[in-house]
């Protein structure tokens, strides 16, 4: 019994996903194929009423309402973050400021270097 409900569920949820995504497609094909010849209101009416359509049906599926449950706990663990205060922000910001400026300085040392040596060696002329 619990393989037919399995089964069940696998084709319910192959059968949501396989609708929205068709819903989906067909809004964007219909808003840019026009094949109605509408105007771009009711292109866009059309396209945002089937995305609609389409992420209702997502949600009422067992992926949709796994999806729904990631951005529930998503949000809670973004609460538990510990963001920097404005004055650490602003000494991280400083130091890589810096450290930018100390990396720039070598690589323009570095290319004067290259350059000097390339101007030495056609000056030879191997």
């Amino acid at each position: 019994v619990t393989k037919q409900i399995e089964n069940l569920n696998k084709r319910s949820f192959q059968l949501n996903t396989v609708l929205s995504v068709l819903i989906l497609v067909l809004s964007v094909a219909v808003f840019y194929l026009n094949p109605l010849g509408l105007t771009t209101l009711f292109k866009v009416l059309i396209m945002l009423f089937g995305l609609v359509v389409a992420a209702v049906i997502f949600i009422k599926s067992s992926q949709g309402d796994r999806f729904l449950h990631f951005v529930k706990e998503t949000r809670i663990e973004l609460r538990k973050v510990v963001w920097p205060t404005r004055e650490e922000t602003i000494k991280t910001t400083g130091f890589v400021l810096i450290a930018v400026i100390i990396v720039a300085i070598f690589l323009w040392i570095v290319d004067a270097f290259f350059t000097w040596g390339v101007q030495l060696i056609s000056r030879l002329n191997f």
